[in-house]
């Protein structure tokens, strides 16, 4: 059970969700790092291809190792990233 805030924006509520699946855990919280719940450049790698499938944007691999928080903040700005080359 996380000690962190529970997730509050939709982005990171998304991928707690992966989080949690790949991680077998039931809470991620917005302030938990995705090494220390146990991940590694295996999992970062299934996690990488999980949001390229849903959000269609590919983080960095060094970058989802980080807390939910800053992973979140960073797939937000990749997606409107996306969105303004597109227009």
């Amino acid at each position: 059970m996380s000690t962190q805030p529970l997730p509050s924006t939709q982005m990171e509520q998304r991928l707690a969700g992966y989080w949690s699946e790949l991680l077998g855990l039931q809470e991620i919280g917005r302030g938990d790092h995705f090494i220390s719940l146990g991940g590694n450049s295996l999992l970062a790698t299934m996690l990488a291809n999980r949001i390229e499938e849903e959000l269609g944007i590919r983080p960095m691999m060094g970058e989802l190792f980080n807390t939910l928080e800053e992973v979140a903040t960073l797939c937000e700005q990749l997606l409107q990233e996306q969105a303004e080359a597109e227009r």
